[in-house]
Formats: C-alpha cells, sequence, structure tokens
C-alpha cells in the first residue's frame, strides 16, 4: 500500500509542474524566457493609418476593425509587443479574400527559440449596405391594432397622405381636414392642426382628398361630372385656403361619373407637375383619370382625360414612379397594379395574384440604392382578409418594368407587412398609402376607413454594424 502512494505521488508531482507550466503558457504574462504571447497588435500597411487590433488570450483569436472592401490584403505586416526574442513566424501574411466573400480567416505564429503559440487572426472587409432596416421599424400606432383614430372608425374619412413634417387627414366628419405633425406623433401627442376652411364649400363633400407637396396642401372636394370640381390650395396650414381649380368636369369631356374620391399628385421642387383625380366609374375601361397640369405651385390648366388600359375600379391612385418623369403605378381595387406611362399607355401589367388585387394606392420607391413596390390593401372583409401596408423588394433589374417582371418571376413574399386591423365594409374598398424621406430614415403611412385607422412608420437607413466596436465581457488586451 506504501509503494502505491509513493508512485501515485510521484506521478502527481510532474502531473502539477506540467500544469503550472501549461497554465503559464497560456497566458503567458511572466517575464520568463521565450515567452511567445502578444499584446498591442497592429496592422500597418493596409490603410493610410495604423489599425490595432484586439487579442483574446483565452481563445487565442486576433480580430481588428473593418477594412476597406479595396484594401490590398496580400502582404499584411503585423507588429505587436511580444516578449524579448519573440517575432511572427513570417514577416508578411497573405490574406486576399475571394471574390464573394467578406472575410479571411488564418493562423499566424509567435516564435521564440524553441516556443510556438498560434493565433488565429480575422480580417474583415467593410461591405456596403443598402435599402432600409425594416427590422428596426419604428410604429407610431393608431390603427385598429390600439385604438383606432377617430375619424376612421367609419367610412366618411377615406383619405390620408404625409412628407417628412406632417400627416394630412382629410375628415369628412365634424373634425374637418386637419394636420398632425410627425414629431408630435413620434412623442405620442396628437394635436390636431385645424386647416382654415375660408371658402371651402360646395360638391357632395366640400371636401374629401388631398395631398402634401413641398410644404403644400392640396385638397379636391367630391363631386359629379355636372357639378363644379374645387380644388384648393393651402401654402402652409396657417393659411387661409386659395380655391385654384373650379370647373364642371363634363365641360372637358366627361361623360359619366365623379371626382375626388382620391387625388395623386406629383410636383418638383418648383411647383410644376400634375395632378390626377381618378373617376370612380373606372369600372370601364377607359374612364380612369383626369389629368390637370399644375405650374408654380397655384396655376392649374390643361384638363385633360386619360385613357387607361384597364378597369380600375371606384377609387384609383396614379403615382409617379420615384425617381422617374415618365412612369406611373396605375392601381384600383377592381384590378391589377399596372406601370403606365405619361398618357396612359401600358408599359406592363402585373398578374392579378402577383400582389393583393386589392391594393390601393401603389408606389415604386427608390431608398438607400434599393427599390420598392409599396401599398395599403383595402377592405379586409372583401376579396381580401385584412388592411394591411405590404413592401416589397423588386431592387432587381435595371428598369422598372423589368424590375416588375423579376419579381413576379421570383419569391413573392413580402418585405414588411403591418397589418391595419380595420373591421372593413363590403362596398368601400380604399385605402392610403404614403412615403417620406430622409437622410437617416423612410417614413411610411397606411391608412383606412372602418376601423383601419393609420400608422407612421419610421425605418432607418441600414447601416454596417461592426462588431469589433460593441462592448462585450472579453478581457480584450
Amino acid at each position: 500500500m506504501k509503494n502505491i502512494k509513493k508512485y501515485i505521488i510521484l506521478f502527481i508531482i510532474p502531473l502539477c509542474s506540467m500544469m503550472i507550466s501549461c497554465n503559464e503558457d497560456k497566458y503567458d504574462t511572466s517575464e520568463s524566457p521565450d515567452l511567445t504571447y502578444i499584446r498591442n497588435i497592429r496592422i500597418l500597411n493596409v490603410a493610410d493609418t495604423v489599425i490595432y487590433g484586439k487579442v483574446d488570450e483565452l481563445k487565442k483569436e486576433i480580430k481588428f476593425p473593418k477594412l476597406d472592401s479595396l484594401s490590398d490584403l496580400r502582404a499584411v505586416r503585423f507588429e505587436a509587443d511580444l516578449p524579448q526574442g519573440a517575432h511572427f513566424d513570417q514577416e508578411t501574411y497573405d490574406f486576399s479574400i475571394p471574390k464573394g466573400e467578406t472575410q479571411n480567416r488564418r493562423i499566424v505564429s509567435v516564435v521564440n527559440g524553441k516556443r510556438k503559440r498560434e493565433y488565429y487572426v480575422t480580417i474583415r472587409l467593410s461591405v456596403p449596405v443598402f435599402g432600409a432596416d425594416f427590422a428596426k421599424a419604428k410604429v407610431y400606432d393608431h390603427s385598429g391594432n390600439t385604438t383606432c383614430y377617430p375619424d376612421f372608425t367609419g367610412a366618411n374619412t377615406r383619405n390620408a397622405d404625409m412628407d417628412t413634417t406632417h400627416v394630412l387627414i382629410v375628415s369628412r366628419d365634424a373634425t374637418g381636414p386637419h394636420l398632425l405633425k410627425i414629431l408630435d406623433l413620434k412623442e405620442n401627442r396628437v394635436e390636431p392642426i385645424k386647416l382654415d376652411l375660408t371658402g371651402v364649400s360646395g360638391g357632395t363633400f366640400a371636401y374629401s382628398s388631398g395631398h402634401l407637396s413641398h410644404g403644400h396642401i392640396y385638397i379636391v372636394n367630391l363631386q359629379g361630372v355636372a357639378g363644379e370640381l374645387s380644388i384648393y390650395h393651402w401654402d402652409s396650414p396657417s393659411a387661409t385656403p386659395t380655391k385654384i381649380f373650379a370647373q364642371i368636369p363634363n365641360t372637358f369631356g366627361a361623360t359619366a361619373g365623379r371626382f375626388g374620391d382620391d387625388m395623386s399628385m406629383d410636383i418638383d421642387e418648383n411647383g410644376n407637375g400634375y395632378i390626377y383625380l381618378g373617376n370612380n366609374q373606372s369600372t370601364t375601361t377607359g374612364l380612369g383619370v383626369l389629368r390637370i397640369k399644375v405650374t408654380g405651385f397655384t396655376t392649374l390648366t390643361e384638363p385633360t382625360l386619360l385613357t387607361l388600359p384597364v378597369a380600375g375600379g371606384m377609387w384609383i391612385n396614379y403615382n409617379l414612379v420615384d425617381g422617374s418623369d415618365a412612369e406611373y403605378t396605375f392601381t384600383g381595387p377592381s384590378g391589377p397594379v399596372v406601370l403606365v406611362g405619361n398618357s396612359g399607355n401600358s408599359i406592363y401589367q402585373m398578374a392579378n395574384d402577383a400582389v393583393p388585387l386589392r391594393s390601393a394606392d401603389a408606389h415604386i420607391i427608390n431608398y438607400n440604392d434599393e427599390r420598392y413596390l409599396a401599398m395599403t390593401t383595402g377592405n379586409p372583409t372583401g376579396a381580401e382578409t385584412e388592411n394591411a401596408i405590404y413592401i416589397y423588394d423588386i431592387t432587381k433589374g435595371e428598369t422598372s418594368k423589368e424590375a416588375l417582371e423579376l419579381f413576379e418571376a421570383g419569391n413573392r413574399s413580402a418585405k414588411y407587412k403591418f397589418n391595419l386591423k380595420g373591421s372593413g365594409n363590403t362596398s368601400v374598398y380604399t385605402a392610403s398609402f404614403a412615403y417620406g424621406k430622409t437622410e437617416n430614415a423612410l417614413y411610411l403611412l397606411g391608412a383606412a376607413p372602418y376601423g383601419g385607422g393609420f400608422v407612421v412608420i419610421e425605418v432607418p437607413k441600414a447601416s454596417e454594424i461592426d462588431d469589433f466596436y460593441e462592448e462585450d465581457d472579453i478581457d480584450w488586451q
């Protein structure tokens, strides 16, 4: 028994010595000879400045901040605080990154006498990111998900618009047309700014639909072909309105239907462009949209009826493709999304099932080098099961037409969707969609009657995150 204990002790003593030696080698913090640790590593010859890295001594890993994608990584030269006599096993290292990849990971060794320690070094490239980051969307919700905004609980209020400063609610109810500051909504305040309605009168409804453009406010009444179609203008929220258009539609060729259920607009920063008003009897092909030329924000001329390629239904929109001066999206609850030209000519017609058929107010938006098809669906008790905002990524393709073709031929899943949870009605299919862009965010608006309410969604510009700068619990050296 004594002999057994003696041999056990003789075995344990060198084992403990090995463990102590390994432990010292693992952390290598003493000043004993032939040490091989790394402290304060940096890259000397890739950028205009020295690039400092971090060393995880426990995992034997080294990482650096992401480097410019054009960096020459064929002969990377490291410098570090090394123990006396220690050196890297090579003068330079090839960290070239294969095409289509974003990083290269390889072993770099520190040698000192007969000892060598290996570290995994990862060099990563900074890769541009595009579009908006929908995973980080902030929702300012006045839809059926919470307490529906009062003006949208019934059918009377059917239109809303937005820019990057205000939301416009064209309420036919006692509230009347009014604005809401987006900054207030972001701070959970609802403080309506009521528009001065001096001289605004006439029509089935004196105010029915509207639009915001470069700080200017436009509202149209609801009127049939035998009554006066009136468009009013405010140059600021506190201004007195001016009637800038007053004509009877049958004088310029409209023989049926009414105008004012919806309003689309494209006006540049100088106030030049067009207003588009749908005919509510556009269930018949050819009764599509009235185009009115706008000059200097307030001069309206040349009312022209456009013949459209398909029947849109009672509520239709005619929206300029973002970044174009000759392409529009035409949408209505009775037909598919159609890409059309200046005169209403068809450029490309989507299939009925490409997106929800009752898509309303569709837009094509360009933001941060991505392109989106966006809309709000109407009438959740009809052909669709919900009022919802849909955002589809249609970035692929050189032209709008090619983008829609590739989208239809590929994955049609929405990039982002938000359900307004309206109760719906079998006879009212309208809904509103609008957007605003800033350097740092894309703003979206969706609105619908019958309990849909409205929602403003702030989607931040996508940006690359370099986890090198994130705090963690690793004792980086």
